[in-house]
């Protein structure tokens, strides 16, 4: 699948048929890190081994997740184990793996699945780095063929396991996994926005400043609409109000109105050219201020996906 820019041409993405294949698939299949790490691999593995269950005789399904993306329905399987049918053609280093049924045969629906999916782990885990680290396609439980996307690196590693261990799946995933499934192109006109997570060397930085304030006016035009469109509700009093919607937040001596009178400041200084920055790191308050802007905006997000507060409140946190 390729992309243009002017008279350029871009690869964008492209399947590796196997020696066997014919170019027919059935399904895709996804190993992530990151997802074994939010879906608890680790714990699911060795409840069933302690159970009595051996995974390398035949893999679990441990989740199955309905959603819907481009008019069709899915089933997400989250799997676990080894099939011993497969005998050497078993992958001996894969984990947990997510696998869809696919609607049709073209490599635009693997591109979607991917970003869809890839857009999952980037909320759950609060960062923009979050690679596959394989992607395969199936015909009849075999390999037929490898899917490759910027999306996917073979150096993908994650060790955030701890953080998802108490995570209930069933509550949370589905919501989230059918709202981002919504938008799964380029533009976000009704999910959650993803925009503003950054890498390590991007998280204290204004442009993902102002990117946060973007997607947190996002979804204040999405919770609270009538006030967004209120003239006489400026972006301070919003924060304030989102604020003082999960009080939880502040664990500091500073006042929501504090909060976001600094927030507003900033980005006053920052859009007029009045301050010039190149990164907030030696700052602690404005560091302090970033943090919480990106639990607000996660609180919001998930508010917005249809997760009741107490829940929110029971939301692992990073």
């Amino acid at each position: 699948m390729e992309y243009s820019i002017g008279s350029t041409c871009y690869l964008r993405c492209y399947i590796i048929d196997s020696l066997a294949s014919e170019g027919e698939y059935e399904a895709i299949g996804l190993q992530s890190p990151f997802l074994d790490d939010i879906f608890g691999y680790k714990y699911k593995y060795l409840d069933m081994v302690r159970e009595g269950i051996n995974l390398a005789l035949e893999p679990k399904d441990v989740y199955v997740i309905p959603f819907d993306m481009n008019n069709n329905h899915y089933e997400l399987k989250y799997r676990i184990g080894h099939d011993n049918r497969l005998g050497l053609l078993e992958d001996f280093e894969k984990k947990g793996e997510l696998l869809l049924t696919l609607q049709t045969d073209d490599i635009q629906e693997c591109y979607n699945i991917s970003v869809v999916l890839y857009r999952l782990a980037m909320f759950m885990m609060s960062k923009a780095e979050v690679p596959f680290k394989q992607i395969t396609l199936y015909k009849k439980g075999i390999k037929a063929g490898w899917f490759y996307c910027p999306l996917v690196s073979e150096k993908a590693v994650s060790g955030n396991d701890v953080f998802f261990n108490e995570l209930d799946i069933m509550k949370y995933i589905p919501k989230i996994l059918n709202n981002i499934a919504i938008d799964s192109g380029n533009k976000i006109t009704k999910s959650i926005p993803l925009g503003h997570l950054g890498s390590f060397d991007t998280l204290f930085s204004p442009q993902r400043f102002l990117e946060q304030v973007m997607a947190f006016e996002y979804l204040f035009e999405k919770l609270e609409h009538k006030k967004s469109k209120d003239r006489k509700f400026p972006l301070k009093d919003e924060l304030k109000y989102m604020i003082n919607e999960f009080p939880q937040l502040i664990k500091s001596n500073l006042s929501s109105d504090e909060v976001s009178e600094k927030i507003k400041e900033m980005r006053r200084q920052i859009a007029h050219g009045y301050t010039y920055y190149y990164d907030f790191k030696n700052d602690s308050e404005i560091k302090y201020v970033i943090i919480l802007l990106d639990k607000l905006i996660r609180n919001m997000s998930l508010w917005w996906v249809g997760v009741s507060k107490q829940e929110i409140e029971e939301y692992p946190v990073l």
